[in-house]
């Protein structure tokens, strides 16, 4: 049996097919259940669609769309930061009677995405030089160090130095003392992101400052 085209029962469910034609789709609906079957939704679509207008729905409903379009809307805004500081430890108060040592160090603990950058800063007193020895771990490979990877020690745009993860992960770098160092970590496929390793010359110390008390 040859079935009747869908754009014909949709006219024929809301009244404007011609007479003739709807003489024709009347009497094979009544006599080919799919037909009629289709006919049938057609005319629940029309049901519903007419009561649209009337329909309100749940108040709570309506609160969790607007809260959901606006959090959409402060992300698109304020993009979530590609890393998140988790430790720094210039930002823990020092121990009370604490003397200052030979050598100064800042510890910071990166995290980028999955993967925990922990690094170590090492500074002389009055001198120049620093070293940056880090290791890189990725939380959801436990056992699997992040080898392979380019980091990059950046003064602004310049390359300051380099390296490259070996199989444990871990990396060095030696470089000049300088303000708003970055460490560029490029994991995988991933853009490039950039960790602040700033502070790291406020380590550096006046010749005759104080030792803290005796």
């Amino acid at each position: 049996m040859r079935h009747v085209p869908q754009e014909s029962l949709a006219e024929f469910v809301r009244h404007t097919l011609p007479p003739s034609e709807a003489s024709q789709v009347r009497q094979h609906v009544a006599e080919c259940r799919e037909c009629a079957d289709l006919a049938e939704m057609f005319r629940d679509v029309i049901r519903v669609g007419a009561n649209e207008s009337a329909y309100e729905p749940p108040a709570g409903i309506v609160r969790i769309a607007k809260a959901h379009f606006e959090a959409q809307q402060r992300e698109a805004v304020h993009p979530k930061r590609a890393f998140e500081l988790l430790f720094d430890s210039l930002a823990q108060p020092a121990l009370v009677g604490a003397r200052a040592s030979v050598a100064s160090a800042r510890q910071l603990l990166y995290r980028v995405g999955t993967v925990y950058v922990d690094m170590r800063v090492d500074s002389e007193v009055n001198s120049e030089r620093a070293a940056l020895v880090g290791q890189m771990l990725d939380s959801a490979r436990p056992g699997h160090p992040v080898s392979g990877v380019p980091v990059i020690l950046l003064d602004g745009r310049k390359n300051v130095a380099s390296a490259i993860s070996n199989n444990n992960g871990e990396f060095q770098i030696e470089f000049l003392l300088k303000n708003n160092l970055r460490l560029s970590v490029t994991v995988g496929d991933a853009a490039p992101v950039y960790l602040p390793i700033t502070g790291v010359e406020e380590r550096k110390r006046p010749a005759g400052a104080s030792r803290g008390p005796n």
